[in-house]
């Protein structure tokens, strides 16, 4: 089985300014993958690399097997988006904006898009203006899957959205998820990601810093703490530090030396791997 999106050396640009550079992602089938990194470091020229909303200026886009670059057409109907934007924000009802959009998309079914509009307790009757945020994301997921697509882009779908439906829509999104469809996720709300992403991908001012599975990440980085003397002792090693209130804390990448008793050792949180790593490379 082929992987759903593969991303080899890719790279946008406009004019004479790269956008992104040497881009390289796989994601499998089954696999929610989380996109992280700082305003203006890329997250969205990615989905818009990946959908065909930005030219691809360098290296190759795969989906599904099938080449953006060669065959845009097919690869854009794998793909369902659910962005942070008002693209579907028209004076029209729910039901009427499926209907009207919906053939845009073949494969698209009115019937399961209604379906899941009830399943995610939309009113089709409601007017798409007046939708609060939460069910405005609902409404565009429910349109998303109604055209049966295999991998699904969400672009900070998240934000502005109070910490009880962020946990709402996670759980939704997992009941979406099987082993013939993926989800790449973009968010600056690492804390959710740390608890259903399979894999994350971090970019900084356009550049992959990398590509892991949670597992990798967990085994390739450490938060290490100790007294000012004892980070100075381990210099070569970090690849970043900063100054605590009673102690200095850095982040290392494992090579498999064994740290010495005295410093305190955990895992980092993506937060600190976006503080620590971010413009480091």
């Amino acid at each position: 089985m082929c992987p759903l999106l593969e991303l080899k050396g890719a790279g946008a640009e406009r004019g004479n300014t790269f956008w992104l550079r040497d881009i390289n992602l796989t994601l499998e089938p089954g696999t929610f993958m989380g996109v992280i990194g700082r305003n203006g470091a890329g997250k969205t020229t990615l989905f818009h690399m990946i959908c065909g909303l930005s030219r691809i200026s360098e290296g190759e886009v795969w989906v599904n097997g099938i080449c953006m670059n060669q065959e845009p057409k097919r690869c854009k109907k794998e793909i369902g988006i659910i962005f942070d934007d008002d693209y579907f924000r028209l004076d029209l009802s729910v039901k009427y904006g499926g209907a009207v959009y919906g053939p845009y998309y073949e494969g698209y079914s009115q019937k399961d898009f209604l379906e899941y509009c009830r399943q995610f307790d939309v009113d089709v009757r409601q007017n798409i203006r007046k939708l609060s945020k939460g069910n405005y994301m609902k409404f565009q997921l429910a349109f998303a899957l109604a055209h049966h697509p295999k991998l699904i882009l969400m672009d900070e779908p998240e934000a502005g959205l109070d910490p009880v439906f962020r946990r709402e829509w996670m759980n939704l999104m997992y009941d979406v998820l099987d082993e013939t469809c993926s989800i790449l996720f973009a968010t600056h709300l690492t804390e959710e990601l740390e608890q259903y992403a399979d894999g994350i991908i971090m970019l900084s001012k356009g550049r992959q810093i990398f590509s892991h599975t949670m597992p990798e990440l967990e085994e390739r980085y450490k938060i290490v703490r100790g007294t000012s003397i004892q980070m100075d002792a381990l210099k070569e090693r970090l690849i970043a530090r900063r100054k605590m209130e009673h102690y200095e804390e850095g982040l290392i990448e494992e090579s498999g030396g064994r740290l010495q008793e005295e410093f305190s050792v955990s895992r980092p949180a993506l937060a600190d791997l976006l503080y620590y790593l971010d413009g480091k490379f």
